[in-house]
C-alpha cells in the first residue's frame, strides 16, 4: 500500500495516540503534527519505485531489537514519500495506525519538509 493510500485510511486521532507513545512531547504539539497530517493529505503523491520497509532492527550498540524502518526510507521529499509503498516484514508486530505514527513522525523529523511546514518544524526541533 502507497503511504499516500495508508495516510487516506485514518483520522489523525486514530493516529494521535501512537504518535504520543513515540514521542512524549506530542501531547504539547498536536497542533503542528495535525498541520503535518494536513499538508501531507493534500500534497501530491510522487509515484516512486522505492518503499519503506519495516523490519526488525538491531541497535549495535545496546543489542536492543525493535520494529521500525531505516531512516535512509524517510530521505526524500514528502511528495516521493507519499508515493512509497509501506511494507512489513513477516514478523512486525505493529497496526497500521503504528505504522502510520511513525512515517508521520519521520517524514516531519527526516525528510524535507514543504515551506509551508517550516515554522511548524522549527517549533517541533526546539521542543
Amino acid at each position: 500500500m502507497k503511504l499516500k493510500e495508508l495516510l487516506q485510511g485514518y483520522d489523525f486521532d486514530e493516529i494521535f495516540p501512537s504518535i504520543t507513545m513515540m514521542y512524549p512531547n506530542a501531547k504539547r504539539h498536536k497542533k503542528e503534527f495535525k498541520n503535518a497530517y494536513d499538508i501531507m493529505l493534500q500534497t501530491r503523491a510522487v509515484p516512486s519505485k522505492s518503499c519503506i520497509r519495516y523490519k526488525i532492527i538491531e541497535d549495535e550498540v545496546s543489542n536492543a531489537k525493535y520494529f521500525g524502518a531505516e531512516d535512509k526510507d524517510f530521505k526524500t521529499s514528502w511528495e516521493m514519500l507519499l508515493g512509497m509503498d509501506v511494507r512489513k516484514d513477516g514478523k512486525v508486530d505493529l497496526t497500521q495506525e503504528e505504522v502510520l505514527a511513525n512515517c508521520l513522525l519521520n517524514a516531519i523529523f527526516i525528510s524535507t519538509h514543504p515551506k509551508e511546514f517550516e515554522a511548524d518544524y522549527k517549533t517541533l526541533v526546539r521542543a
